[in-house]
């Protein structure tokens, strides 16, 4: 599919939001605060970040995805081999931030693995903290959303198809199921758990992460099904050509350099926002603390995204995924 300017630019708005909210948080600023209606939609700019990534991705499900009759399994290939490379090769990243925010910070070298070796290795590599109960882990909070996102992909293509069948009575039905889900975690947490188990894990959560008291489980698929819906519906109902027709040409390649490099500086902004705070207290000024800190991240996350683009394995698997179709 062709590079979308406007799609572009959504996903570098829907970073910038992530960005100040995390940075009003970071500096007890109320741009950092939550807003909304308590376990239904309980989100600081961020949030509302992560909901543009989610509609997003279901705009380019719908433009890219419907037009293919691909199998499941070929489906969720693909997709794992544009999140898992850089996801993965975030990791490490994210614990030498982890371990350096203690150190420097608190002049401390925390537990490598604060929940256990398996839990902490099974949450990292999959993604599937949330799925655990542990938010995103010790390492990188906002990791959360790759359980997410996986899942949302998981549930595209049935999602396509009703889409195609009732286009507008399958909104309104994820709508529903959102709002109810919504409500549902928020007074009760997710099914699975006991409620003494829940509670203890929700405490955890609320100390380790500073969970908003009445917040949904934002990570928990059928809360976000419509989300991710209403990018479908918009690329069902909206005019193919209308995506690919604004563009202004001065603003294409940064606006294109930054979209590319989104998901990594998502991924790797949080373990080292504790430089600003080092750099604020070495008496350097805020704005230029967290300039620097942007030049920073932005160096790392084009870099990991220079290297997964190219990593042998990851080549070798297109190739095989596209003699499959």
């Amino acid at each position: 599919m062709k590079r979308s300017f406007v799609l572009d630019l959504a996903r570098v708005i829907a970073i910038t939001f992530v960005f100040v909210a995390h940075f009003g948080q970071l500096l007890d600023s109320d741009i950092g605060g939550f807003f909304g209606v308590k376990n239904i939609y309980y989100v600081s700019l961020g949030g509302v970040g992560v909901s543009v990534f989610l509609v997003l991705s279901g705009i380019l499900a719908g433009l890219s995805d419907a037009r293919k009759q691909s199998p499941f399994f070929t489906y969720m290939a693909r997709k794992i081999q544009r999140i898992y490379p850089i996801y993965l090769l975030s990791i490490p990243l994210a614990i030498l931030g982890y371990l350096l925010a203690q150190l420097l910070l608190e002049g401390r070298i925390p537990s490598l693995f604060p929940n256990g070796l398996f839990i902490d290795f099974f949450g990292s590599v999959t993604g599937f903290y949330s799925w655990l109960g542990l938010w995103g882990g010790p390492y990188n909070p906002p990791s959360w959303f790759i359980g997410l996102i996986i899942s949302m992909y998981a549930l595209a293509l049935p999602m396509i198809a009703a889409f195609k069948r009732w286009p507008h009575i399958t909104p309104c039905f994820l709508l529903a199921i959102s709002l109810i889900s919504r409500w549902f975690v928020g007074q009760e947490g997710v099914l699975p758990f006991t409620d003494s188990l829940y509670d203890e894990i929700k405490g955890w959560a609320y100390r380790q992460f500073g969970f908003m008291p009445g917040r949904p489980a934002d990570w928990f698929p059928l809360c976000r099904v419509f989300e991710f819906g209403l990018g479908i519906y918009l690329a069902t109902v909206i005019n193919r050509e209308f995506w690919f027709r604004i563009d202004i040409p001065w603003l294409k390649q940064p606006v294109a350099f930054l979209s590319d490099i989104a998901f990594p500086l998502f991924l790797l902004h949080y373990p080292f926002m504790f430089m600003v705070i080092l750099l604020i207290k070495a008496s350097v000024p805020i704005w230029l603390a967290m300039t620097l800190f942007m030049f920073l991240i932005i160096a790392m996350s084009w870099s990991v995204d220079w290297y997964a683009k190219r990593l042998p394995t990851l080549k070798l698997m297109r190739k095989l995924s596209r003699a499959r179709e």
